[in-house]
Order: structure tokens, then C-alpha cells, then sequence
């Protein structure tokens, strides 16, 4: 429930887990205070180990988010568009600081580079998409990059997050993430139709 009720679809290859007790404290401990996480998706052989998520190293994975503070209100497609250009001119470049102290709210021993911005796009009116790259260096684990698409979406006259995450191995990991999250992101517009 964000305001309305969000329908969280089945889709081939992924288990939505986020009321399992492993996940949900993942998910949380791991999102910035001011969102709320609505389901969590790990592809099939993830979630197998769902167990040992805090031991073992994963990508190819989403999740589904709002933010809290516009929960109740009501979105259409000029308040997405607005969205969607302000945060292609500042988000990454103007405001990684104000992000960086949310993100230092989360209690892990983490060191997270500044998110390099790869691309924006829209599949269709109804949302817009962003690739980004990050640098992730956590206590005891191997640096690693982390490609991740952020979309916003409107669903029942709510603005909805949809994050997909891959593990940038190659330049052609761009095009396996881009295809991925589209497909994710038709999938979860389509829901309840």
C-alpha cells in the first residue's frame, strides 16, 4: 500500500520476497529513510540462498520504492515530466552531497563513489529511466561497480521507483541492463491491468 493499492506482479525469473524476514531487513537497513520500500524481487537462484543474503554477493535484482514523502499525493504525467527534468539536470551533479548524508544515515561500513550518470530515456509517457554507474568498496568484499537503472513510474496516480541492479562487468553490461529493466519496468506498469 503507498497512498493506494500497488499491485506487485509475478514475474518469470524473480521471486518477490520482501515480507521474508532476511529480505525485508536487507531491504530496509539498505534504503535511504526517506523512501519506503514496497516489494523487493531476487532472480530465482538468489532467492534459493535467500538466507545467507548478508554473507553472499548478488546483483540482478530490484526493488520497488516510494518516497514517503509524496505518498498521499497525486501524480500524473506533467508532475513526472517536471520529475524527470529536474532530476536530469541535478540530481547526480547538484545534489550528490544532500544524497551522500542520507545515504550515511544507513549503518554500514560502506564507501560509495559518486554515481556516474551513463544515460536517460523514456520507454513510454507514463516513464522515465536513468543508467547510472556506482563504485561500491564495503569493509571485507572486493571493490566492485554497480550499474543500476533508477525509473520513475505512475501507477494509480502515485509516482512509483523502480531500481534494477547489475554488476558492471563490461561495456555491453549497459545494453544487459537497459534490456533487463525495461522488460521489469513494462512488467510493473502493466500489473492489474
Amino acid at each position: 500500500m503507498f497512498g493506494t493499492e500497488i499491485c506487485l506482479p509475478k514475474i518469470d525469473g524473480y521471486k518477490e520476497c520482501y515480507l521474508d524476514s532476511v529480505v525485508k531487513q536487507l531491504a530496509d537497513a539498505t534504503e535511504v529513510p526517506v523512501n519506503k520500500v514496497l516489494g523487493f524481487y531476487l532472480n530465482n537462484e538468489t532467492y534459493e540462498k535467500k538466507d545467507s543474503l548478508g554473507l553472499i554477493s548478488f546483483d540482478d535484482y530490484f526493488k520497488i520504492y516510494g518516497t514517503k514523502e509524496i505518498e498521499n499525493y497525486k501524480a500524473d504525467y506533467q508532475i513526472l515530466s517536471q520529475l524527470e527534468e529536474i532530476l536530469s539536470q541535478n540530481f547526480i551533479k547538484e545534489n550528490w552531497d544532500e544524497f551522500s548524508k542520507e545515504i550515511d544515515k544507513i549503518e554500514i561500513e560502506a564507501e560509495i563513489g559518486v554515481p556516474t550518470f551513463i544515460e536517460k530515456y523514456n520507454i513510454n509517457k507514463e516513464s522515465f529511466s536513468f543508467i547510472i554507474l556506482t563504485k561500491y568498496n564495503f569493509e571485507g568484499i572486493d571493490p566492485y561497480t554497480l550499474a543500476m537503472t533508477i525509473n520513475g513510474y505512475l501507477k494509480n496516480d502515485r509516482l512509483i521507483w523502480m531500481a534494477y541492479y547489475l554488476n558492471y562487468e563490461e561495456p555491453k553490461t549497459i545494453d544487459i541492463l537497459k534490456t533487463k529493466s525495461n522488460k521489469l519496468l513494462v512488467e510493473l506498469l502493466r500489473a492489474g491491468e
